[in-house]
């Protein structure tokens, strides 16, 4: 059987037992469909807790820690990732899916050709980024971002990392390439949005040291090109550190 998993707060955790939320409770009863007297794996960012479900006095699903183990995963790069503002439901799908890849942090950003200013969902981001790591059994939740402009976003860039922003140009090397020439630790990703990056965008990246990278030789959506490029770089950052052992 598939372990199952499930994401929770530290205040969901009390004296040896874990208290589920509401949400949680919900969960575990119509997604897992676990019942009293069976085991569920808990997270809650720093330790893999295993948990024998019961019920409390009140009828209440409960869970008793057996044990717990700190976590020790470490995805083979840290990757931030900043993508153009879309609609809400591509943007859900770049959260979901890069999250159970590894991504480490999300930059939702406002360019020229940026067809939506998005209300703030972090509330419903946050969500779905839980339940990406209970799915895929990742323990810490990556940081989610207010929608900010290419300024603000390029102000806060570490330069101890690989900054690349994706373009579609056969002149252009293939991600791969770049990722080979540079051998990064930790990498970050600018995508544009539908419509692409204006040239004074992609002149202003390059001035604050990014370098441009070819996903393929198609044009692919916003979150299809996230969920690529971050797929790309997790297999190069695993068969790296398999070869080096």
């Amino acid at each position: 059987m598939r372990d199952r998993r499930i994401f929770v707060t530290h205040g969901e955790i009390c004296d040896g037992k874990i208290l589920f939320s509401e949400a949680n409770s919900h969960y575990l009863k119509r997604v897992l469909h676990v019942k009293p007297g069976e085991r569920v794996t808990a997270l809650d960012g720093a330790h893999l807790y295993d948990v024998l479900l019961e019920l409390d006095c009140r009828n209440t699903l409960i869970g008793n820690i057996r044990s717990s183990t700190q976590d020790a995963f470490a995805f083979p790069v840290k990757v931030d990732l900043a993508f153009g503002c879309i609609r809400p439901g591509p943007t859900e799908e770049i959260i979901r899916h890069c999250t159970e890849l590894g991504v480490d942090s999300f930059f939702p950003l406002l360019f020229e050709r940026s067809n939506r200013r998005p209300d703030s969902a972090r509330t419903r981001w946050l969500k779905i980024a839980s339940s990406a790591c209970a799915q895929s059994g990742r323990s810490i939740i990556p940081a989610l971002n207010e929608p900010m402009g290419l300024e603000q976003f390029l102000g806060g860039v570490s330069m101890d990392s690989c900054l690349i922003y994706f373009a579609l140009d056969e002149e252009i090397p293939p991600l791969g390439v770049v990722l080979d020439s540079r051998n990064p630790k930790r990498a970050t990703f600018v995508i544009g949005p539908e419509g692409g990056l204006t040239f004074q965008e992609e002149a202003r990246l390059a001035a604050a040291g990014f370098v441009p990278a070819l996903l393929g030789p198609t044009t692919l959506r916003t979150e299809t090109a996230a969920i690529v490029a971050v797929g790309i770089i997790m297999g190069w950052g695993l068969a790296h550190t398999q070869d080096s052992v």
